[in-house]
Order: structure tokens, then sequence, then C-alpha cells
């Protein structure tokens, strides 16, 4: 950004305030309604294209992580599995139809969010370029806090207390309690990998501009 005003920083503090606020939202329930199961394919496929978002915390955000990239893609792989070893009594299983069907309609909702949001973020790109660039450096800054790196992983419970398993017997997230760490030989030397990924981004911000310099 050559010239920075008033409505460009208005912007970044949007972006900052919404990808904070998207960062420490407390996940929904699962839902296998087949249309928010669409709309959840909309939006995850939206957040793989936004910098600074990922789908799959979004998923986790909506409630349906495990549903749709756990239990639904391993019925679709167990499907493949007895095909090929020609069996075909999943035909008569309800639950496993099911899946596919959850399945199948999160693939279309991915589908028409990656084919609508790619246009919708070309025109404002075109349109409105320093601005939409703003919100999304204030996405970037403010979902900071879904990469930090102490934390500590919720799972999520059953009434009697024990851990809520998917379907491979791994253990359910909830969600993610964030932490300030002790000031320890560990810390320092995250500390200091986080200081060289900083150089590293910058160095090569650097070089780009230098090379875009010397084809000028």
């Amino acid at each position: 950004f050559k010239v920075w005003n008033l409505r460009m920083y208005v912007a970044l503090l949007m972006g900052i305030a919404i990808g904070i606020g998207i960062s420490f939202l407390d996940p929904a329930t699962e839902n296998d309604n087949l249309w928010f199961v669409f709309f959840c394919g909309i939006i995850s496929v939206s957040g793989m294209t936004l910098p600074g978002f990922s789908g799959s915390f979004i998923l986790i955000l909506l409630g349906n992580y495990v549903l749709l990239l756990v239990d639904s893609v391993n019925a679709l792989f167990d499907t493949f599995y007895e095909i090929f070893s020609g069996d075909f009594s999943f035909i008569d299983n309800p639950i496993r139809i099911r899946m596919l069907k959850v399945l199948s309609v999160f693939t279309l909702g991915s589908l028409a969010g990656l084919v609508t949001f790619s246009h919708i973020l070309n025109y404002v790109l075109h349109h409105f370029k320093n601005t939409t660039l703003s919100v999304l450096t204030g996405f970037i800054i403010g979902s900071l806090g879904m990469v930090w790196p102490w934390k500590k992983t919720i799972y999520k419970t059953t009434e009697d207390g024990s851990f809520l398993l998917d379907s491979v017997g791994g253990k359910v997230i909830e969600n993610y309690k964030r932490f300030i760490p002790e000031l320890n030989s560990e810390t320092y030397i995250a500390i200091v990998f986080i200081v060289i990924g900083v150089c590293i981004v910058l160095l090569l911000d650097w070089y780009g501009r230098n090379s875009n310099d010397d084809y000028a």
C-alpha cells in the first residue's frame, strides 16, 4: 500500500475484529441437516480461499468437522473397499447411505462455494483492491490466535465424563484453551523459530520486490 487512508484503516480494524471474533467462538453442536451441510461446504471452501482462515477450523466452529471430514469420509472409504470386494450390503445400511448423502451434499456445497466465492473475491479485488487487501490483512492479524502454539486441546465428553470418540476411535476435538507459556528453554526455542519464520517472510517479500524491479 503506497498510501493509507481512513477507509483502509477502518477496513483493517474490521478484518482484525472479525478474525479475533471467529478465533474465540465456541463450537456449535453437530447438525446433519442436508441444507446445513450444503452451507458448511460453501463456508468451509470460502475459508480456504481467504488467507488467515482455515476451512477445517470453520467446520469445527460449525460443529460438523467430525461428521464431514471424518465419519463421512470413512464411510466413503469403507464403501469403496466393499465394492471392490464384491460386497454391496452397504445398500441396506441406512447409516452408511446417510453418510454418503452427507458427503455428496458437502461436496456440492464446496464446489458451489468455490465457484461463487472466487468470482466475488475477483470482483471486489478488481473494484476495491486496497480496501479488500486491508480487510484480508486484518483477517490474517486477527486470526493469529488460531496458530498460537501454546494451547491445550479440549476434547468432547459424554454425560458420564468419558471422551467422545469418532468412528475410528479418535477423540473428538471441541476447542483449544490458549495460555501464556512459562519462560523456559523450550519457550525460548519456540520464540526463536517464530522470529526466524517472520524473517524468512520478510526476506521473501524483499526478494520479490527487487526481482520485480529488475524485470520492470
